[in-house]
């Protein structure tokens, strides 16, 4: 059996944690996770790709991390799986070409991987009515 001690005198301890999302913009980012494809929680027969990422630009915000959940849907795969072939580019590895030839996207290769993304804050009503979060709205790339 393996004991875990917690300091059950810090007065914080069942405090809800607050969490102020990063300005809208466009930051540069590091693929802090790897990823996998798993099975939506909310919808069987989608797939999701959990993104962290990590900003790495200098300045205040270095280090805050932004979550993107990628869905692939069962019913619109094709309209679904643009983003994830976005951010392939985005982050360098995949071409426009490789993925218009259909090569498949090694979600082992973006690990520790840098790219561009703009994002935004929107409404989180999953953690209550007035919370925030950032969102990525999209990744950026050279064409």
């Amino acid at each position: 059996m393996s004991i875990l001690n917690v300091n059950t005198s810090d007065p914080d301890l069942f405090k809800k944690r607050t969490y102020e999302p990063i300005p809208g913009g466009v930051y540069a980012f590091a693929v802090a996770n790897a990823l996998k494809l798993v099975d939506s929680k909310s919808t069987p027969g989608n797939k999701v790709v959990k993104i962290e990422l990590r900003v790495v630009d200098d300045g205040e915000f270095k280090g805050r991390k932004v979550f993107d959940n990628l869905v692939i849907t069962k019913t619109d795969k094709e309209k679904t799986e643009f983003k994830i072939a976005q951010f392939a580019v985005a982050c360098g590895v995949m071409t426009q070409a490789q993925i218009k030839a259909g090569e498949g996207i090694d979600l082992d290769m973006f690990q520790n991987c840098v790219c561009k993304a703009k994002v935004g804050i929107v409404l989180d009503p999953y953690r209550g009515p007035e919370e925030k979060k950032n969102e990525v709205k999209e990744y950026l790339f050279e064409e």
